[in-house]
């Protein structure tokens, strides 16, 4: 089976296709009062909406309201059935969303969004998607709104992983335009096609025609306005340039997401447009962006946890790990592995324990950071995600060296440690702050440092001051002190690193 043509993760507008054709002037139901809840009806004709005005974080937002319609309610007002089955997904309740999708008859006239609803569900299996898409096909119908990523920055990884087939992609290129028929505009599906290889070409470290296959897909849809494939064509630009060595001016990228997205775009990706944010912030060294982000807009795992907030979540691994809540990271990380698993999101499972053993070195538990990367490392070499490893930069490159003195080499690690290492050398502020340490330094320590910056010698630097020499060498005895050095190398490069020059 060669058609493994499921590498999007069409969200519940499957449901939707022609059905708006329904009269809806036959709709009739008394208001639930409890608790200010939606009625059915209400809930109805919101879904009726979805991805136009109506987006998954409102579905969220209301899932009190799904939760609370009853069983013959949905009989009538079908679209509650789907609102109520996405909102158990998005809470990780895998096994209530299947007893709602298997409670539809396959004879029944809701046929379609049984299928619909079967599409979207973490654990569906190839044999099922490949089913679907080709009863689709036979049918000739049209699906005239889907998300690819379920709010978060990707394509093959959004509401289910398909980063897997990213290797046969090529192979299959014809036949993935031609089922992308029934869920885009034809002109667009070769687009659609060249970000997916793009999102592959990325992991394997071919950098040069992912940005190719990019750009080319950021101008088209910048012309015809999916803001969806917008916004993961300018976050996948943004990791490219990165790993390019290149910095991203993070207030000028994120105001032009934003633009790009659109009002639409914004009010179903600010969340996540956030969350980018910050992984940009940790890359500057600017961790007072991470703990302004962690105490106001960071998802909150214990009290409102929900698979929605997946691409949030790693990044507050990761900023976790940057102020040193190792405690945090490990809770986290075994609050989402059962979910993970069930769902077989293998590219979320080896960022999970490459995050894990981040953590557990960085807290000097070595062995259980070894057995972690082991598992990250099984995983990244089968499916060739290399790129999920190198970004982490120095903290990963310390890890990686430490495990191959212990452990042993191999070409695979070597190549790893490559890509880890330029990305160490490119970006030294990664999950470093730039005020650590808290000293302050007095304008003439700040004026000497820049003096030591263009190779100034003591006896220059006295001269510039009409101070002595021994005068400089007490400056820079107090410098070298605040700064952990002990040469004017190593000074400015550390005050560089805090940002004090």
């Amino acid at each position: 089976m060669n058609l493994y043509i499921n590498c999007v993760s069409l969200q519940i507008n499957v449901i939707i296709i022609n059905m708006k054709k329904n009269d809806k002037n036959n709709i009739s139901s008394e208001v639930n009062k409890t608790d200010n809840l939606l009625s059915a009806k209400e809930l109805h004709e919101k879904m009726l909406g979805f991805s136009i005005n109506y987006f998954m974080i409102d579905l969220k937002n209301d899932r009190k309201s799904f939760y609370a319609v009853k069983s013959e309610e949905m009989q009538e007002y079908w679209l509650c059935r789907s609102g109520k089955a996405l909102n158990y997904i998005i809470d990780g309740e895998l096994d209530k969303a299947w007893e709602l999708i298997k409670e539809i008859p396959d004879n029944s006239p809701m046929y379609i969004l049984k299928l619909g609803l079967t599409f979207v569900h973490p654990e569906v299996t190839w044999k099922e998607f490949i089913e679907i898409l080709k009863y689709l096909k036979d049918k000739d119908l049209s699906l005239t709104s889907v998300i690819l990523t379920a709010g978060r920055p990707y394509l093959l990884n959004g509401f289910n992983d398909f980063s897997r087939i990213g290797p046969i992609l090529p192979k299959i290129k014809n036949q993935f335009i031609d089922f992308m028929k029934t869920v885009y505009e034809p002109q667009l599906c070769p687009y659609i096609y060249n970000l997916c290889l793009a999102e592959y070409y990325y992991q394997i470290n071919n950098l040069i025609d992912a940005e190719m296959l990019v750009s080319s897909t950021i101008k088209k849809f910048d012309i015809d306005g999916e803001r969806r494939i917008i916004f993961s064509s300018l976050y996948l630009q943004s990791k490219i340039l990165l790993a390019n060595g290149k910095t991203v001016n993070t207030e000028s990228f994120i105001k032009n997401m934003r633009k790009l997205a659109g009002e639409a775009g914004n009010a179903e990706f600010s969340y996540n447009i956030d969350a980018a944010e910050i992984l940009f912030a940790l890359y500057d060294g600017k961790l007072s962006f991470v703990y302004d982000w962690l105490e106001t807009n960071a998802p909150d795992e214990f009290s409102d946890f929900n698979m929605l907030d997946l691409y949030r979540y790693f990044i507050k691994m990761k900023c976790y790990i940057a102020i040193k809540q190792y405690a945090s990271v490990i809770a986290l990380t075994e609050k989402l592995r059962p979910l993970l698993e069930r769902g077989k999101r293998h590219i979320d499972l080896c960022h999970l324990d490459l995050m894990l053993a981040l953590c557990l070195f960085a807290s000097k538990k070595k062995e259980l950071a070894c057995e972690a990367l082991s598992r990250a490392l099984k995983i990244a070499r089968k499916y060739q995600y290399l790129r999920l490893i190198a970004d982490e930069g120095e903290p990963m490159l310390h890890l990686l060296v430490y495990y191959i003195k212990n452990k042993g080499e191999n070409p695979f690690l070597m190549k790893i440690v490559e890509m880890t290492r330029n990305m160490a050398i490119r970006h030294p502020l990664y999950m470093k702050s730039v005020t650590e340490g808290g000293e302050t330094f007095t304008p003439m320590e700040v004026d000497i440092l820049l003096l030591l910056e263009q190779g100034k010698s003591k006896d220059e630097i006295s001269e510039y001051f009409f101070i002595t020499i021994n005068t400089v060498k007490y400056h820079l005895k107090n410098i070298y002190s605040k700064l952990g050095a002990n040469s004017p190398h190593l000074a400015v490069w550390n005050a560089k690193l805090r940002g004090i020059i």
